[in-house]
């Protein structure tokens, strides 16, 4: 109705409503690949078995089964035998820093950091830890999450407040050129303002630190007068 190929009330053909079907199932996809529009972080436990380097994650044929994220916010070992449980971060490392250690195959009681990697020809991912632990430990992995790609017209998709117009609005505007439909004049500037108003609560600026090196323990600064303070100081 957005676009004018049908009118209020009228039905929709069975071969065009699989269209617009398809249509959506790929703008919902595409958003996957957008970090601005995933707004639930999830986070899944992890049996990771003593003297293992790598493990595969996705939801056929994997190691773990769960989700292939995209990106992984964060990744904690939980310290074996704390109560309660006590997580402890785990440092990230790119391709680069990856690729340049040298010993790969070292061996330690707990990991220290992480790599993952998406593989373009599975569904799966693949989770590195260095050190390889030598005893089976619980990892918490922490990672954003896109909408469910609906997989027919009945399927319930949820979101968080500021997702149903860019739902409506940025799928009007795909479905112009398979309806051979002008663009309506108001459509891509809704579209437009739909999506920024779907990813602004997303956007997370991150807080301000300060090197510990400078304020010194319990120390502060002030960005005013450019001071630090020690312990105490008033």
């Amino acid at each position: 109705m957005e676009i004018g190929a049908i009118q209020p009330g009228e039905p929709m053909s069975a071969p065009d409503a699989a269209l617009a079907m398809l249509r959506l199932q790929n703008q919902i996809d595409s958003w996957a690949a957008d970090r601005l529009t995933l707004s639930i972080q999830s986070e899944t436990s992890i049996t990771w078995p003593s003297s293992t380097s790598t493990q595969t994650i996705g939801l056929a044929g994997a190691n773990i089964t769960a989700p292939r994220p995209v990106w992984i916010a964060g990744m904690t070992y939980v310290i074996p035998g704390s109560s309660p449980a006590v997580e402890v971060q785990l440092a990230e490392l790119d391709n680069d820093q990856y690729r340049q250690i040298t010993i790969k195959a070292l061996t330690s009681a707990l990991p220290t950091q992480f790599f993952y990697q998406t593989d373009i020809t599975t569904l799966l991912g693949t989770i590195y830890l260095w050190p390889q632990p030598l005893q089976q430990i619980t990892l918490k992995l922490y990672a954003p999450v896109a909408v469910g790609v609906p997989a027919t017209l009945d399927s319930i998709l949820l979101g968080p407040p500021g997702y149903q117009e860019a739902f409506m609005y940025q799928l009007a505007l795909r479905l112009c050129t398979p309806f051979a439909r002008d663009v309506p004049k108001l459509l891509p500037k809704l579209a437009q303002d739909a999506l920024a108003t779907m990813k602004r609560p997303n956007v997370d600026p991150g807080l301000l630190g300060t090197d510990a090196a400078l304020v010194g323990s319990g120390g502060g600064y002030n960005v005013y007068s450019d001071n630090s303070s020690a312990p105490g100081a008033r």
